[in-house]
């Protein structure tokens, strides 16, 4: 008998412009709000953010932007991102999202990746951007999404640039499965094909009424897709336009605005669920906490539901194929939902390759139009693969039902809260110092964030630890610093050089293990 291939349901679907059909709720109500900062009380309505996306596509066209070009957002998320995101896609080019946050080094690494013709920078991604693109041969415009805006929204709003559905609209840093960093590179056709089964799911059908908080970067696939999915059902995106998270700040957005839907990542859920701040404010507003981009323990989700009377979801995706694990309409307790509707899904023995039946545990490979083209530029030209499957590095079972279960990961990243670590990355920083003779980056329990990024490494001269974090301080993004450095005398390798990974990370949980038995 045949292993079987999971179905979710099938969903009509037309080819569509990702900035046409995020915007197309500003003929309805022109006059709603649509995007506000909630640190600084601007906001955009439908009918202001339709035309200003507009206009700001014929300001990049006055500076020779075009389709197919790249435009890089260095920028927190707010309304100024939301229009020159739109903007540029109605322009024709495709956005390169960056984290604020990220160093000079990880810039320049991107943007050799990417190729943008101009570059976006707020204040917060200035002066990083600026030197990461003098170390670029390449001849970006750098302007300011702060400074410039004005100029660039200075040119009569023109019609749409010629495009088509195939075109690349979205590209998103990933850690893939293994190794370093690599952009994952989405159409328009696959893009929109997401969100209009998106729409189709129960928790997820969002309308005019709701308010939606948002804390998760736009940067991050996790939160682009929230933004064009909620102003696509005509609800009003509220976020906080700067880097960083702040729990008091949060539940004063949630309160002041009276949100219906919290997309929130674990950690701060586990804020909600436990925080005694929490009920210093008014959240009954609240009917709605989506979690995604790092696993959610169903206890969390249970305690939370409990103590802010609402419904609680997780769901399940990756930076190459968005969200393709919905929540059900009545969740089963520990699933992470079903297959998403239009996505075929297989799981597979990782070390032989064979498929699996219901309730075998393996590696789930999924296949369906939201999967990213590819990755740009790069050397892997398998993902996903030429049967068209993307092998998602997550170890699941799926009921006979189609519910999935999260158990694991056989991919080497490490989640820190909703945020994505290549050890890969990491451990080249670490072989960059000069006392350093081998390392090897993994992850370690964490009650808060789920796991944090602890490097084992062999010296071939004396260094203190806290010099070795020190010098990843400068390198990377605060989310990729390790908590801890152990010195070992050898980096457990196999006979081919690859690092034992699966070692010691065994070592990791027996500690933490061995820890909360005392």
């Amino acid at each position: 008998m045949n292993a079987p291939i999971w179905h979710g349901p099938t969903v009509p679907v037309e080819p569509y412009l990702v900035d046409e059909m995020a915007l197309q709720a500003a003929a309805a109500h022109p006059h709603r709000p649509a995007v506000v900062d909630a640190r600084t009380g601007r906001s955009l309505t439908f009918g202001e953010l339709h035309d200003r996306s507009r206009r700001f596509a014929a300001g990049l066209a006055e500076r020779g932007v075009g389709r197919g070009d790249v435009v890089a957002l260095v920028a927190a998320g707010g309304p100024d991102y939301a229009q020159a995101l739109y903007g540029a896609l109605s322009r024709g080019a495709a956005v390169a999202s960056s984290n604020p946050a990220l160093t000079t080094a990880e810039l320049t690494r991107q943007f050799a990746r990417t190729t943008p013709r101009l570059v976006l920078a707020d204040r917060w991604s200035r002066a990083a951007v600026e030197e990461a693109l003098r170390s670029n041969t390449g001849s970006a415009a750098l302007h300011s999404l702060d400074d410039d805006l004005a100029d660039l929204l200075s040119a009569r709003a023109a019609g749409a640039a010629e495009r088509d559905p195939d075109d690349l609209a979205l590209l998103f840093p990933s850690s893939g499965t293994t190794g370093l960093p690599k952009i994952a590179a989405h159409t328009h056709r696959g893009t929109t094909t997401f969100l209009q089964a998106l729409a189709t799911v129960g928790p997820l059908r969002w309308t005019a009424d709701d308010v939606v908080g948002l804390v998760v970067p736009f940067t991050h696939l996790y939160g682009t897709a929230i933004l064009s999915h909620a102003l696509r059902g005509g609800a009003a995106v509220v976020t906080w336009g700067a880097p960083g998270f702040d729990l008091e700040a949060y539940l004063g957005m949630l309160q002041d605005h009276a949100v219906t839907v919290g997309v929130v990542t674990p950690p701060v859920l586990l804020a909600l669920a436990r925080s005694p701040l929490v009920e210093r404010f008014d959240l009954s507003s609240l009917r709605l906490l989506l979690s995604s981009a790092a696993p959610c323990p169903a206890d969390l989700q249970d305690e939370a539901a409990a103590r802010l009377s609402c419904q609680v979801v997780d769901s399940l995706g990756s930076t190459e194929a968005w969200c393709y694990s919905p929540p059900a309409d009545t969740p089963v307790r520990g699933s992470v939902g079903t297959i998403g509707p239009n996505v075929e899904a297989v799981v597979v023995d990782p070390r032989t390759g064979a498929r699996l039946g219901p309730d075998q545990p393996g590696e789930l490979w999924i296949r369906g139009p939201q999967v990213m083209r590819g990755y740009l530029g790069a050397e892997e030209p398998a993902a996903p693969d030429a049967d068209g499957w993307l092998h998602t590095g997550d170890i699941c079972s799926l009921s006979a039902s189609g519910d999935i279960s999260l158990i694991d990961r056989v991919k080497e990243l490490i989640k820190v809260g909703g945020y994505s670590v290549a050890p890969a990355e990491v451990e080249r920083e670490l072989l960059a110092h000069p006392a350093v003779a081998d390392a090897a980056v993994v992850g370690r329990p964490d009650r808060e964030l789920g796991e944090v990024p602890v490097a084992y490494v062999a010296l071939r001269a004396p260094v203190e630890r806290d010099e070795l974090q020190a010098w990843l301080q400068d390198r990377l993004a605060p989310w990729k610093h390790v908590r801890d450095v152990v010195v070992v005398e050898r980096v457990p390798r196999s006979p081919t050089g690859k690092v034992l990974r699966r070692e010691l990370i065994e070592r990791e949980r027996e500690q933490a293990g061995t820890q909360a038995g005392r």
